[in-house]
């Protein structure tokens, strides 16, 4: 059994309410992973492409969204 099917066994026996937001923070949670992703994906084809970017520009911006 893999470790997702075992946390789902695991959640149905939460209450009603406690597995809506558990299932709500794991789909937020999925969604920025895939963005992410997305935007790594982004960045790698703009750096074979030699469109490159200060690193600490790159850092002050990861700060700035991480602060929100």
């Amino acid at each position: 059994m893999s470790k997702i099917e075992m946390a789902l066994r695991a959640a149905e026996k939460l209450p009603p309410e406690m597995q809506e937001q558990l299932a709500e923070n794991l789909l937020h949670y999925v969604d920025k992973c895939l963005a992410l992703q997305d935007e790594i994906a982004i960045g790698i084809a703009q750096a074979e492409r030699g469109e490159l970017i200060d690193g600490r520009l790159v850092m002050a911006e990861l700060r700035e969204r991480l602060a929100r």
